[in-house]
């Protein structure tokens, strides 16, 4: 199985970091710009401020890691250690097959009060479920 090199990582999350910088602040300027958004303006304010203060903290984190061979080979290590590489994999396919349950569970339960929510919660299942299987595929593709 091949993976990407460690520095290719690194510069691949420096650029998602600014890529993520620069989507909070445009959205925040249409929160503000955009006059409908009055109810809701707090909490978009809210999100996109947070999105762009994380972002901005791990790209310095990120961009000090990078000038630091020492640290950075630390934090390689450790990232590409087996047992916490299958400690992940299995914690996100966990993750996965209870917040489907979750879902499931919920649109069932939301089809009594609201078929709005319902039609809703069935859409996202359906999502899921096929970004997952794109994914596998994708996955299995290039592995």
């Amino acid at each position: 199985m091949k993976t990407m090199s460690f520095e290719k990582r690194l510069n691949m999350r420096l650029s998602v970091n600014i890529g993520c910088m620069i989507v909070s602040a445009v959205l925040l300027a249409l929160a503000f710009g955009i006059k409908n958004f009055e109810a809701i303006r707090p909490m978009y304010t809210g999100t996109f401020i947070s999105l762009f203060v994380i972002s901005l903290a791990l790209y310095f984190k990120n961009k000090a890691l990078k000038k630091d061979p020492e640290k950075m080979k630390r934090i390689e290590l450790l990232e590409t250690d087996e047992r916490n590489v299958y400690i992940l994999r299995v914690s996100y396919t966990i993750f996965t097959y209870v917040s489907i349950g979750i879902l499931y569970v919920s649109m069932l339960i939301a089809g009594f009060f609201s078929t709005t929510v319902y039609y809703t919660l069935e859409t996202l299942l359906c999502m899921d479920l096929i970004l997952i299987l794109l994914i596998r595929k994708l996955v299995e593709k290039k592995y």
